[in-house]
């Protein structure tokens, strides 16, 4: 019953779009994309290299007139198998602006596409440990207060774009931007989620700039109830930054430290495997406009010193057009 409502809710929002795109005076602008990311690992503790093509997202950006807009994405081998993601129609007026469908979440969307844009590398922190899904099925509304502060509250489906046929939980979300200036921007995300027990997420986030040179951005995740399983708590805190020598070379890193907090003294198994400390540095190069080629090396240091660590060297490249 729960999955019903929230496909109403979209297709409700898309058959109050249909009059509006009617009358549209302009013709649609069509612009496709393409966006794949490739990798090869070498293993430094075991020997061993591994090469992996990770993503190839085709789609296309429609601009159907001055308010509305459209994206659909196909990503070809992602999960082996062909998937949407994004596929999302925008509203967007003055201050405010709605987005349907397939979109980034609001956790992801901005690290996704400012604050650490190399996702060719590695996942941000909030997909990597917290395991929040990059991309859901719903709705979302954004209003712009002023050029300080803008807020949006969505609701989605809570099972990620990789379980859409699954039985849905909603999940709602409310998150904060402050802008305070150019350089700065600062805020904090909340979601619930409720299946046997209830599952709460908050993080906050800030991140400077300087010019297009430099840029360092600190979050923090807590997650109770992590994966619906009572009194387990995850926490990451996690500080990651890029600095640009020249237009063609730049340097990237970034440091986790994961850790739980296991109310139950009876389970504390979960706690030794996921605790631990990770860290990113490379270099990244622009051969060419679509291009970037990077070398980078990456560990994971585990609390428990029963677990081996882990020591990576990686070739990553990525080609955007």
């Amino acid at each position: 019953m729960s999955r019903l409502y929230i496909v109403v809710i979209v297709l409700l929002f898309w058959v109050q779009t249909c009059p509006a795109l009617e009358t549209s005076p302009t013709r649609p602008v069509i612009k496709p994309y393409l966006h794949s990311f490739t990798q090869m690992r070498t293993d430094l503790r075991r020997d061993t290299i591994l090469f992996k093509q990770e993503k190839v997202i085709f789609g296309v950006n429609i601009t159907l007139n001055k308010y509305w807009s459209a994206r659909v994405g196909v990503d070809l081998i992602g999960m082996n198998k062909p998937y949407l993601k994004p596929t999302v129609l925008t509203y967007q007026k003055e201050r405010w602006k709605v987005d349907a469908g397939i979109f980034f979440t609001s956790q992801m969307d901005l690290a996704l596409s400012k604050f650490w844009d190399n996702r060719f590398i590695e996942r941000v922190p909030a997909d990597r440990f917290v395991r929040d899904p990059t991309a859901d099925l719903g709705l979302r509304v954004t209003y712009q207060w002023s050029d300080f502060i803008a807020t949006d509250l969505s609701l989605v489906s809570g099972n990620g774009y990789q379980h859409l046929g699954a039985a849905t939980h909603p999940k709602p979300a409310f998150r904060v931007i402050l802008s305070p200036g150019e350089l700065v921007c600062f805020g904090g995300y909340a979601s619930m989620q409720k299946v046997d027990i209830t599952e709460t997420t908050v993080n906050g986030f800030f991140h400077l700039q300087m010019e297009n040179k430099f840029k360092m951005t600190g979050e923090y995740h807590y997650k109770s109830n992590f994966h619906f399983v009572r009194k387990q708590q995850q926490n990451v805190a996690s500080l990651y930054s890029t600095y640009s020598f020249l237009p063609w070379l730049g340097v990237v890193g970034q440091y986790d430290i994961v850790w739980s907090d296991n109310m139950d003294s009876f389970n504390t198994a979960w706690n030794i495997f996921n605790d631990g400390k990770a860290l990113i540095v490379g270099l990244i190069f622009r051969c060419f406009p679509t291009v970037r080629l990077s070398v980078d090396y990456l560990n994971w240091r585990p609390s428990a010193r029963h677990i081996q660590k882990e020591d990576w060297l990686y070739v990553c490249l990525e080609f955007k057009y």
